[in-house]
């Protein structure tokens, strides 16, 4: 038995994919001579039967199906190699544009942002932190992270994890005004924020509760400004667990109610595999994501 030929490994693996020779033939434009040929010589090689010949049909034998288990590996494999030297001997230099939920960007982009510039040199990047991201009506975007699933099906998307969020509100504002019980008690204070449409439709479906009618609200986009006027003590707002948890100068309240959970979303152009530095950009945000959801569910 010999080491099998990656190219007649290639052909096999086409013919059991698509189903006969002939189909293979007419999806990959190799001809029905090369794909019988290569067959019978990795069978030669491998000193096995992968195919079951019966009234011009074929049929994959136990062999085979092992066979076949193994060539999606190692043409998977091979393509991934290809893709990579692609990738190394691509210019990478130039913009990068990322639009990403206001929360997210400021709470965790700046260590992944610091880990990009050391990773990769001459990137070009334009962080625009947003109250509502959505990368099916937004053209300017190489990448997005968004708390919703895209509807274009062109968009390349990858669910990367999710994010928990709570009430929260300052000791001293709670020492003033007190401590709303329910939801209904929140009419009597102060919010601060403008509420996306996400959130709005979340709330609605599990509270029931319109927050855009309510009148006590400041309204601001800027995330880091909204969270610091809670700290400061102006008003009553909402932030992912992991931040309001660890600011001492705040209370999470309505502990009892359900905590919100929002999917996190990566989202690119179609253009994606075009474009060696949107694929690494993309990888590593993906990758850096999964790390710190991960830890803050710790």
């Amino acid at each position: 038995m010999q080491i099998p030929n990656l190219e007649y490994l290639k052909s096999f693996y086409v013919v059991c994919t698509f189903g006969s020779i002939s189909n293979a033939e007419a999806k990959t434009g190799i001809s029905r001579a090369t794909l019988s040929r290569h067959i019978t010589i990795l069978e030669k090689d491998l000193a096995s039967i992968l195919f079951q010949r019966k009234a011009g049909s074929l049929q994959i034998t136990d062999v085979g199906t092992t066979v076949f288990k193994y060539a999606q590996e190692i043409i998977q494999s091979s393509e991934d190699l290809s893709e990579a030297i692609s990738l190394k001997n691509s210019d990478l230099s130039g913009p990068i544009r990322i639009h990403a939920s206001s929360g997210l960007a400021s709470i965790h982009m700046p260590r992944m942002i610091l880990g990009l510039n050391v990773a990769f040199e001459n990137l070009k990047l334009e962080i625009k932190p947003m109250a509502s991201v959505s990368m099916d009506a937004d053209e300017d975007a190489d990448i997005a992270i968004q708390t919703f699933m895209p509807t274009r099906k062109d968009l390349i998307a990858s669910k990367i994890g999710e994010i928990q969020c709570g009430v929260y509100a300052s000791k001293t504002y709670l020492e003033k005004r007190g401590e709303p019980q329910s939801l209904s008690d929140l009419e009597d204070h102060c919010l601060i924020g403008t509420v996306p449409q996400s959130l709005k439709k979340v709330v609605q479906e599990t509270f029931d509760i319109d927050l855009s009618k309510h009148e006590d609200l400041i309204k601001c986009e800027d995330y880091p400004l909204i969270w610091q006027m809670v700290v400061a003590g102006c008003g009553i707002g909402m932030t992912h667990l992991f931040q309001g948890d660890n600011e001492p100068a705040v209370k999470r309240i309505l502990t009892e109610m359900d905590t919100l959970t929002f999917p996190v979303w990566l989202v690119a152009q179609p253009d994606f595999k075009t474009r060696a530095r949107v694929q690494l950009v993309y990888r590593y945000l993906a990758d850096e994501l999964r790390l710190v959801l991960n830890s803050e569910h710790v």
